[in-house]
């Protein structure tokens, strides 16, 4: 597929910074991530971005190798759902598949910053990018709807470097790249994406900002990325069976989609064994007012739940994350605050905060 050359480039964001090592001289030389974001990554990312993700595939595999109760407690904590829908393989393969793209999904997008233009389409094969360019060139707003699953933060550098214009409705990413972080704090006329992002201990007066936001920022053609698998509790969540257990996940977006008419976009980008991703955007679908909102919602869950079964080496943040794994139940009586809970206006087709506790 012909995709034009990246239009901006997230290195003349990042500042010049200190020596990849300088954190040496500091406490931070104590902890293991300053050791991988600060010294690892930057080395392994002078190879190339593929060679760079090849070489974390060995490392994963030969920890898991040679790691015996990381790799006992890894095939405890996979759902008996995952073996039960690859009967081919062997749980100890299916967990030396997911041990071997654990470190590329913790390493994010830091190895896709700095990289020559003409790198990514070496690095990325994608499909479907030809609706969301209509889109665009149309000035229409979508929903870019991802998840956890696979390379979700190599997936947004990938957008932004394209040019795809849009902001992000998720909590802050932490251990980006530094190109990704600066644009996190880079000024936007409209709306600067790090007063967009979602906190736990959002007010109700943020959080009804953030919802007048994300409609000014539709309005004028900016699309919004969030992930359906965001696990919250409150107003604007559903409830829903995932991977044997009772979830609650945030479904903001579908509220959004549909008192906005704009259509949503499915983004799913796997990492693929030697180095690459495989990053899709489905077929845009809109959601009207009569439609069912629970079958929309149960719907994208279930299509997720599918392609974790079907790879498994992607779910790394499905499979091992407290948050996603059995047992702790989330709502109930101890309420974290969520975000604003959106309503239809009986005078106009403005999203409108309630009163409710965010």
């Amino acid at each position: 597929m012909k995709k034009p050359p990246p239009r901006l480039s997230l290195d003349a964001l990042a500042p010049p910074g200190n020596s990849p090592f300088s954190f040496l001289a500091s406490r931070d030389v104590l902890r293991w991530k300053s050791w991988f974001y600060k010294g690892l990554l930057p080395i392994l990312a002078r190879r190339g971005p593929v060679r760079a993700g090849a070489d974390l595939e060995k490392m994963g595999r030969l920890i898991h190798d040679s790691w015996s109760p990381r790799r006992q407690q890894l095939r405890k904590i996979i759902p008996g759902e995952v073996y039960q829908a690859n009967p081919d393989r062997s749980p100890d393969e299916i967990a030396r598949g997911i041990s071997a793209q654990m470190l590329r999904y913790i390493a994010r997008d830091c190895i896709c910053d700095r990289i020559a233009p003409d790198a990514w389409d070496d690095l990325f094969e994608v499909e479907g990018y030809e609706a969301v360019q209509e889109l665009n060139e149309r000035g229409q707003a979508a929903i870019f709807l991802g998840s956890h699953l696979g390379g979700h933060i190599a997936a947004v550098h990938w957008m932004i470097t394209h040019g795809i214009p849009f902001r992000m409705l998720v909590q802050r990413p932490r251990h980006v790249s530094p190109g990704l972080d600066a644009w996190f704090d880079q000024d936007h006329p409209i709306c600067e994406q790090h007063k967009l992002f979602l906190r736990r201990d959002l007010n109700v007066t943020e959080a009804a900002r953030r919802t007048m936001d994300v409609r000014r920022l539709i309005r004028h053609g900016v699309s919004i990325y969030t992930n359906c698998d965001i696990c919250w509790s409150g107003p604007n969540t559903d409830a829903c069976r995932f991977l044997g257990q009772e979830v609650r996940f945030q479904s903001i977006w579908i509220d959004i989609a549909m008192l906005l008419g704009i259509p949503v976009i499915g983004v799913e980008c796997r990492q693929t064994p030697g180095g690459r991703f495989r990053l899709k955007f489905q077929n845009p679908f809109v959601i009207s007012p009569g439609d069912s909102r629970s079958e929309v919602f149960e719907r994208t869950i279930a299509r997720l739940e599918k392609a974790i079964l079907d790879y498994p080496d992607d779910a790394i943040a499905h499979l091992t994350w407290s948050m996603f794994r059995p047992r702790r139940k989330l709502g109930g009586d101890s309420q974290i605050p969520g975000p604003v809970h959106l309503k239809k206006s009986t005078s106009t087709s403005a999203l409108t905060a309630t009163s409710k506790s965010c």
